[in-house]
């Protein structure tokens, strides 16, 4: 099942290849994504207050784990010096 076309950005700034490649694509297999699209269009729908498990849910569960590890590097770092420096006197 698949929503979107993936492209390298090397192809996609070469004149003309953006359009050829997608001018390629076959109106049934244009068809097919924009029916998978529409089964999962939910989990794009931002709205508020954010449903669970849908895209800004998921971001700030992604933004609470990066914070969780965030502090833990933080406290590590901490003690790396600190013991260092209590070594040092």
């Amino acid at each position: 099942m698949q929503i979107v076309l993936f492209v390298s950005s090397f192809d996609a700034v070469r004149p003309g290849w953006l359009l050829n490649f997608l001018k390629g694509i076959s109106a049934a297999r244009i068809r097919e994504m924009q029916q998978n699209l529409s089964k999962y269009s939910r989990h794009f729908l931002y709205s508020s207050p954010a449903q669970p498990l849908g895209p800004k849910d998921l971001v700030w569960r992604m933004m609470a784990g990066k914070v969780v590890n965030i502090k833990l590097h933080s406290q590590r770092s901490q003690c790396v010096v600190q013991a260092s420096f209590s070594l040092h006197m």
